[in-house]
């Protein structure tokens, strides 16, 4: 942030920017929720890569357990009430991660 002095007082200067995280949810400049969506997509296959590495070999219940725990718990939590799901295009992100979770 760049900053004006006057007088020994230091003016802050406001920037543009096309989005910004606020309390865990990513706002746009256009009040799209895509870029909202796309990260937390892309951190659900962050999640789902992980388990997916560290439980070969376990039996199913387990991974289960876990993709409901760690990764569905988090692309449910961060403000789904406030995107529209019917969407086709968030929708089909997020049906994506759930099609490979189970493959």
């Amino acid at each position: 942030m760049d900053s004006l002095t006057s007088m020994n007082c230091v003016v802050p200067v406001l920037t543009s920017v096309d989005n910004e995280k606020y309390l865990g949810v990513t706002v746009s400049s256009d009040l799209s929720w895509s870029t909202h969506v796309n990260m937390i997509c892309a951190k659900a296959n962050q999640k789902l890569g992980f388990i997916k590495r560290n439980l070969k070999g376990t039996p199913e219940e387990l991974k289960r357990l876990a993709y409901i725990t760690i990764v569905r718990l988090g692309m449910e939590t961060y403000a789904c009430t406030i995107w529209d799901p019917s969407l086709s295009k968030v929708s089909e992100s997020l049906e994506r991660i759930q099609r490979q979770a189970v493959q």
